[in-house]
């Protein structure tokens, strides 16, 4: 029997990485990213994310691409603490 780090070496050296290819946002479920992404701006701009957020649904933006972009609607402000007790319409 060989020992892990033998085994591991041998398997390393045969297995060739897989390229890269494109998909759409929505088609990468289940896909592991081949490079890093980064925002063109901090949204929300402030280092406070354990209490701001954004929701919506998907059905809202599923169409939306860079050509075709949506436009949502703010319903609420909520600050931190508070619940809501509205819900995410259509839009």
């Amino acid at each position: 029997m060989i020992s892990f780090e033998e085994a591991l070496d041998k398997i390393l050296s045969r297995i060739q990485p897989l390229g890269l290819e494109k998909v759409p946002l929505l088609q990468g479920l289940g896909r592991v990213i081949g490079e890093d992404i980064y925002a063109k701006r901090d949204i929300p701009p402030l280092d406070n994310s354990a209490m701001d957020g954004y929701a919506l649904k998907l059905e809202d933006i599923r169409e939306s691409s860079k050509d075709h972009p949506v436009r949502l609607e703010v319903i609420e402000d909520l600050p931190a603490g508070f619940v809501s007790k509205k819900t995410i319409g259509k839009g």
